[in-house]
């Protein structure tokens, strides 16, 4: 990956979203193809950030980094934007909840819509 700058992560994450689909309530649809499974906003951002699927959940993460420690600017990208979005989206720094945990619970939302995801990754801006 040329660039792990936030800004061309979330233009990714859009991209990935719109081609693959958008899901709530888990990381990705297995759908037995993993280049065709729909993405969580937090799922997408990782790909985006150059990750394996998964690599953001917290069970996979600690093994993840361990075993591929070349893999640290990726994640250090996708925690950033991830940082970043849920900042925009209202997060306040004094809540205990972590960002990716945060930003997982704003996709999962009964009333989120893929219209809320795609003006939070373009803009940074959408009401709660």
């Amino acid at each position: 990956m040329t660039s792990l700058d936030t800004a061309t992560i979330r233009r990714k994450t859009a991209d990935i979203l719109r081609q693959r689909g958008w899901i709530k309530d888990d990381y990705l649809a297995d759908s037995g193809n993993p280049g065709r499974c729909s993405l969580c906003l937090v799922e997408a951002i990782g790909q985006a950030a150059g990750l394996p699927p998964r690599a953001l959940s917290l069970g996979s993460r600690p093994r993840m980094q361990e075993a591929n420690p070349n893999l640290s600017d990726q994640f250090a990208a996708a925690d950033n934007t991830i940082d970043e979005l849920a900042a925009a989206l209202g997060r306040k720094p004094s809540n205990v909840q972590p960002p990716r945990d945060w930003l997982m619970d704003w996709n999962d939302d009964e009333g989120r819509v893929f219209d809320d995801v795609l003006a939070a990754l373009e803009a940074g801006e959408v009401t709660q």
